[in-house]
């Protein structure tokens, strides 16, 4: 897609990364700006940070989301797995990439009529294995994993299965599938 920026036009892509927790998302989305050029627009959570590595949010106590909720700093916001997720305003540059989960896909198309969904997921027993490792056990429900892999697969323009393609792998197909429809 493109648009006019100061008399230029411009070729902009948006990708909206889904999938359930676990099936490696912000590795995957890593590997797309070191290697793509992709930027991430990072979300703000009230969860807490996992440790230093986890850097694909910002990360803000209950008062502060609930600030700038009310002074509409959010284009939407979701209430999953018991913290709260906004996703700031701001304009997609060239290559923009957007880490999210199934039920505010709607929401990303009817913004970004010509964003990319695409979702990436796992077989569920990897998944659990995946998030004990992390210690995220409050996302270890077997029936919503597989609930939100079949939701995912529905939505987006392709699936890739984590278990079957090394994070590089899936970043590269990522790359390409947009690149090849632009």
């Amino acid at each position: 897609m493109g648009s006019v920026i100061f008399g230029v036009t411009t070729h902009m892509t948006i990708i909206g990364l889904i999938g359930p927790s676990g099936a490696g998302k912000s590795t995957v989305a890593k590997i797309l700006q070191e290697t793509y050029g992709y930027h991430l627009q990072k979300t703000v959570t009230t969860r807490p940070q996992r440790g230093p590595s986890d850097i694909d949010h910002i990360f803000v106590n209950e008062e502060t989301f609930e600030a700038m909720a009310a002074s509409n700093s959010f284009l939407g916001t979701i209430d999953i797995f018991d913290h709260r997720y906004g996703l700031p305003k701001f304009e997609p540059g060239e290559r923009t990439l957007l880490l999210l989960r199934a039920p505010v896909v709607d929401q990303f198309l009817a913004r970004f009529p010509h964003g990319y969904v695409i979702e990436i997921d796992a077989p569920v027993v990897m998944l659990e294995n995946r998030l004990t490792a992390r210690n995220s056990f409050d996302r270890i429900k077997s029936d919503a994993l597989e609930k939100e892999i079949t939701w995912g697969r529905a939505l987006a323009s392709i699936s890739i299965d984590s278990s079957k393609h090394s994070p590089e792998e899936i970043a590269r197909l990522v790359a390409q599938a947009v690149e090849s429809t632009t």
